[in-house]
C-alpha cells in the first residue's frame, strides 16, 4: 500500500501525490474509462526501489552533467558525482526532497520548495520552485514556477522522468499502443550516455515516431530528440483511446526510454540538450533557460485522455 497525503479529483480524473517525494504525482486515473495513465507502484518498497520510474518525478538539473561541472557567465558550478559509472551528476535531488503543501483544494494543489544559496547540492543561487496541479475538463495540468532569489542570472534545466503505462486502459493492449512524437533529430550519445557532438535524423524510427506508427513494445528505447511540437501521443488502437502528454514551448526536447519487455514507456519533456554546457553551440542555443535576478518563469505540462477517432477530451 502507498501512503498518500494529497489527492485531488474532478471531471472524472483523480490524481495522487507524495509531497515528501518532490510533489510527485505517482498515480493518475480516469475513472469513466478505468484508465491508469501513470505507472503506479504496488507498495512503498517498489516505489523506493525505482523512484525514477513511477509517476512524474521532477529533475533539476535534468539528465547528465559531465564531471558534475560546468561554467556559466564565468562562474564555475559543481554538482556531486552521483553516477560513478559515468563520472556524471544525474537528475539532481528535487524528486526526493520534501515539498511544502502550500495550498490544497478539491481540484488543485500547490507544492513549494525553497532553497537558500548553496543549500541545494551547492547550487549557488537562492530559488523557490512551485509545482501547481489542477484538474479541468481537459485533464491534469501542471505549472512549474521557478523564481531566482539571487542577484545573478541563474541557469535552469528542467525535465520530468514521466513514466506512462503501456497499455493505460484495461481494454487496451501493449501491441496496439502506438507512439507519436514530433521529432526533428536525435542527439547521439556514447557508451556513458553522454553526447558525441553528432546528431541523426531521417531514419526509419524517426519517421515512425513522427507519423504515430511506432509500436511502443517493439523493443528497448533510449533516445533524446529535439522536437518541433508540444504534444506526444500514445494511441491505443484496441481501446480507441489516446493519452496526450503536452509540454509548452519551453520543452524543446523529449527523452524516450523503455527497457525491453517493460509494460511502460518514459516520455520526458526536457528543456535542454543533455550536457548542454559542453556542446559545440552555446548552452542557450542548446536549450538552457536563463532566469534574471528576482524574476520568475512558468512552464506548463498537461495530461489528457481522448477518444482516438473523435479527438475529444472526456
Amino acid at each position: 500500500m502507498i501512503e498518500t497525503n494529497v489527492k485531488i479529483s474532478a471531471f472524472g480524473y483523480s490524481a495522487y501525490f507524495r509531497s515528501d517525494l518532490g510533489g510527485n504525482c505517482y498515480r493518475l486515473c480516469h475513472e469513466p474509462t478505468h484508465s491508469e495513465l501513470l505507472r503506479t507502484p504496488k507498495d512503498e518498497d517498489e516505489l523506493f526501489s525505482e523512484v525514477y520510474l513511477f509517476g512524474n518525478p521532477i529533475l533539476f538539473p535534468s539528465n547528465r552533467i559531465r564531471g558534475g561541472e560546468f561554467e556559466f557567465e564565468g562562474r564555475k558550478y559543481s554538482f556531486p558525482i552521483n553516477e560513478p559509472s559515468t563520472g556524471c551528476h544525474i537528475h539532481g535531488e528535487l524528486y526526493k526532497r520534501a515539498f511544502e503543501v502550500e495550498k490544497l483544494e478539491s481540484d488543485r494543489v500547490i507544492f513549494t520548495f525553497s532553497s537558500k544559496k548553496g543549500e541545494y547540492l551547492g547550487f549557488p543561487h537562492a530559488f523557490t520552485l512551485k509545482r501547481e496541479y489542477f484538474i479541468d475538463s481537459d485533464g491534469l495540468c501542471e505549472s512549474v514556477e521557478i523564481t531566482n532569489g539571487s542577484e545573478q542570472n541563474m541557469p535552469f534545466m528542467l525535465a520530468f522522468h514521466t513514466t506512462l503505462n503501456v497499455p493505460f486502459s484495461p481494454c487496451g493492449d501493449g501491441g496496439s499502443c502506438m507512439l507519436e512524437v514530433p521529432v526533428i533529430r536525435e542527439q547521439l550519445r556514447d557508451e556513458k550516455y553522454l553526447p558525441t557532438l553528432k546528431y541523426a535524423s531521417g531514419r526509419e524510427r524517426d519517421s515512425m515516431l513522427s507519423s504515430g506508427s511506432y509500436n511502443i513494445i517493439s523493443g528497448a528505447l533510449s533516445s533524446l530528440y529535439e522536437v518541433s511540437g508540444e504534444c506526444a501521443y500514445i494511441r491505443d488502437e484496441k481501446s480507441c483511446l489516446t493519452l496526450v502528454y503536452e509540454g509548452d514551448e519551453n520543452y524543446k526536447y523529449r527523452m524516450l526510454w523503455r527497457r525491453d519487455g517493460a509494460d511502460f514507456v518514459v516520455i520526458e519533456p526536457q528543456t535542454c540538450a543533455i550536457d548542454c554546457f559542453h556542446l559545440e553551440k552555446s548552452a542557450e542555443e542548446n536549450g538552457l533557460i536563463v532566469i534574471k535576478p528576482y524574476e520568475s518563469l512558468k512552464l506548463v505540462t498537461r495530461f489528457s485522455l481522448r477518444e482516438s477517432f473523435l479527438g475529444k477530451p472526456f
